[in-house]
């Protein structure tokens, strides 16, 4: 059943994904119906433990994002879609799911520093002078490409947690 749950997740993922390219923003919908279809998905197969790994799953990705939501690093359709996400994958798949796409996300913020031409700036003061960068382009990348390369791995590569 876990293979069901990650390719219900990277279809949710996936029309997150051209939604957040096309309009730059996760449609409330889409993260309410994946919220509601997992919790109801997981109670179907596992019961009370089930929907309960649902709920610790929703959980645990709000509480990965809402961070990066306050810092302005995030939107909240970003921190709804993940915590959907865990509500259809529970907690355990929802870390190889947010390490995944947060690798993912670090690789796209060099390009984006990259591509600003700070990159060297940003660098140098993280490594060299130790210090959270203060340089800012101003340029954003939509996170549901990150999320849904993280689902996308988390089905192809081994759980990082086993």
């Amino acid at each position: 059943m876990r293979a069901v749950l990650l390719l219900a997740a990277a279809i949710a993922a996936s029309v997150a994904l051209v939604t957040d390219l096309r309009s730059r923003r996760i449609p409330n919908w889409l993260t309410a119906t994946t919220f509601v279809g997992g919790v109801l998905a997981n109670l179907g197969l596992g019961g009370l433990d089930g929907g309960l790994s649902a709920l610790a799953g929703a959980g645990l990705g709000f509480l990965v994002l809402i961070p990066f939501y306050a810092l302005r690093g995030v939107g909240a359709g970003d921190v709804k879609l993940l915590a959907a996400l865990g509500a259809l994958v529970g907690p355990h798949d929802l870390v190889s799911v947010a390490v995944y796409g947060a690798l993912v996300g670090g690789f796209m913020s060099l390009v984006v520093l990259a591509r600003s031409g700070i990159l060297a700036v940003a660098l140098h003061q993280v490594f060299k002078l130790r210090m959270l960068p203060t340089v800012w382009s101003g340029a954003r990348a939509p996170y549901a490409v990150a999320l849904a390369s993280g689902v996308y791995l988390a089905m192809l590569l081994p759980p990082v947690l086993r």
